[in-house]
């Protein structure tokens, strides 16, 4: 029973927070939005499934964020970082996580694996921390790198493309034809 409490308590704290954003959130979002969407044609992944494009951040290491960046406008997709302290982790729908469990927050990280582990989540999830005791999610693919690894970066930004085209590549037809067509307007 307690731990249905806990769940709960978290639940209704995640959808709090979304409801409830801090407004420097919203604005940092709105103009990184405007920022990505400059001279860019509307298509179809830039509908209401936001997960096919998204990428979720929550780390602190420069390198990396300009790395993801970059890879971000090559790929169509749109980044959205986690703040510390705010259960963001659990709030935003993302095709890859990139996550430092240190800015995460050890008893968010906690509730997000139990929570991942209850709901059968299976986003990937890339850490890059240097943490080994604790838990990690059971049904998801979990990859934890090390940062002064030259090759981490390359290999996170290699991956983040191959699992973009690949979705892309699913894509029905349909979509696709009317992708080109919207292209072809401008």
């Amino acid at each position: 029973m307690k731990s249905r409490r806990k769940f709960l308590k978290s639940a209704v704290t995640t959808i709090g927070c979304c409801v409830i954003l801090p407004s420097h959130n919203i604005a940092a979002a709105v103009n990184l939005s405007k920022e990505v969407e400059k001279d860019r044609p509307v298509g179809p992944t830039r509908s209401g499934i936001t997960w096919r494009r998204n990428i979720f951040c929550q780390f602190d290491h420069a390198g990396l964020k300009a790395s993801i960046e970059k890879c971000a406008i090559e790929t169509d997709c749109t980044i959205f970082y986690g703040v510390n302290g705010n259960p963001d982790i659990h709030a935003c729908p993302a095709f890859i996580m990139i996550v430092d469990r240190n800015s995460v927050g050890f008893d968010l990280w906690n509730e997000y694996v139990e929570y991942s582990d209850i709901n059968g989540d299976d986003i990937p999830c890339f850490i890059i921390d240097n943490i080994h005791d604790l838990p990690l999610p059971k049904k998801k693919y979990v990859y934890q790198f090390n940062l002064n690894d030259e090759e981490s970066i390359p290999t996170i930004i290699k991956t983040i493309t191959e699992m973009k085209t690949e979705m892309d590549k699913r894509l029905p037809s349909l979509f696709k034809n009317h992708q080109k067509k919207t292209y072809e307007q401008t």
